[in-house]
């Protein structure tokens, strides 16, 4: 039979790399993140009663359980920059599961599904963070989540920008030096996207006087263009620089 995969269009390509990488996620996030679900879905169902007692006598557990939900959100926040970056270090990564898939296709899949999961971290950090008011008083508050780009800004940021910056200059750096150099890469991604952002930022307002600036609509319109030029930008480059590239 003859095999048809090299007639692939590139949607079907993205599909199966996305179908590939899910799973891979799957079986690395399904016990931390049954956890996670876990506990959210008992403190939801807690009686209010319960969570008094709970404050009052085992106070060194609801400690622990506020700790816990920084560090899985603060943890989740940086996934899809984990999601890009981890493969590189995979000896495994060129088998991809699917060898004819292309580097783009796969690329591609992992920057949609690391924005998928933020947005989950973003609803469920949210959550938690409505869920553990049941154990505040008047002089003692808990987990405050708050993203204050709002919600699809983060996505944009933290989902695209940032996890592409970081990968470019990753990939730069395992290109010149055949290090896997993750502080820096982080490092100097961070500094990168700051750039970027202030960019965005006196571009909302360039050439407006004091008093006349644009509508609302105009000025975050001019954000998002330039947040996801530069992710295009981020994706070719890093393309062009990836081992796995053609």
């Amino acid at each position: 039979m003859k095999d048809d995969r090299n007639d692939w269009s590139m949607a079907e390509r993205f599909k199966r790399a996305l179908g590939w990488e899910a799973k891979k996620l799957f079986y690395r996030l399904r016990i931390p993140a049954g956890i996670f679900l876990g506990v959210l879905v008992l403190i939801g169902l807690l009686p209010q009663a319960a969570c008094d007692f709970l404050r009052d006598h085992v106070f060194a557990a609801v400690a622990l359980i506020n700790i816990g939900f920084v560090i899985a959100v603060g943890f989740g926040i940086l996934l899809p920059v984990f999601l890009l970056i981890s493969p590189y270090g995979d000896q495994m990564h060129p088998v991809k599961g699917l060898g004819d898939l292309s580097e783009k296709a796969c690329l591609l899949a992992r920057v949609a599904l690391g924005a998928a999961l933020l947005a989950t971290v973003l609803l469920t950090g949210n959550l938690a963070s409505v869920l553990m008011e049941k154990f505040a008083t008047e002089s003692m508050s808990w987990f405050h989540f708050n993203f204050t780009l709002g919600f699809c800004k983060m996505l944009v940021y933290a989902g695209a920008v940032m996890p592409l910056a970081i990968l470019w200059i990753f990939l730069r750096r395992l290109s010149r030096h055949q290090e896997r150099q993750y502080i820096r890469s982080v490092f100097w991604g961070v500094l990168l996207c700051e750039a970027v952002i202030r960019a965005a930022a006196e571009l909302q307002l360039l050439h407006f006087a004091p008093g006349e600036e644009p509508p609302v609509w105009v000025m975050n319109g001019v954000w998002y263009l330039v947040m996801l030029g530069s992710a295009a930008v981020l994706f070719r480059l890093s393309l062009a620089v990836s081992p796995d590239a053609p």
